[in-house]
């Protein structure tokens, strides 16, 4: 199930950070992130998860832009290490038990 967040996200091309930017939409097939400079598609990239002030970032250690519209582009993971991968489930899982149920319809 897909997460709407807004997070600090770090994306690096190199060993080095690209950039920041801010993540919209989390998977745990990727991510919709929200990036001041240009990305094209098919750069792959390597990101930091910023989902909790006092943890450390999840790190994606491989991932590949799929698309790209104005600042925005849809990210796809392609690896993780397992532990990563298992704080990524964890998040997705405790976030979804925070959202609210449907409203009953009116009738």
């Amino acid at each position: 199930m897909q997460q709407k967040v807004h997070y600090q996200v770090s994306l690096s091309t190199t060993s080095t950070v690209t950039g920041e930017g801010k993540l919209l939409d989390l998977s745990i097939d990727g991510c919709r992130i929200e990036h001041a400079r240009h990305l094209s598609i098919n750069n792959y990239l390597s990101l930091r998860l910023t989902l909790a002030v006092n943890d450390p970032p999840i790190l994606v250690d491989l991932a590949a832009v799929r698309w790209v519209r104005d600042k925005e582009c849809g990210i796809q993971f392609l690896s993780l290490q397992p532990a990563q991968l298992l704080r990524l489930h964890k998040f997705l899982a405790s976030a979804e038990k925070l959202e609210l149920p449907p409203l009953p319809n009116d009738q």
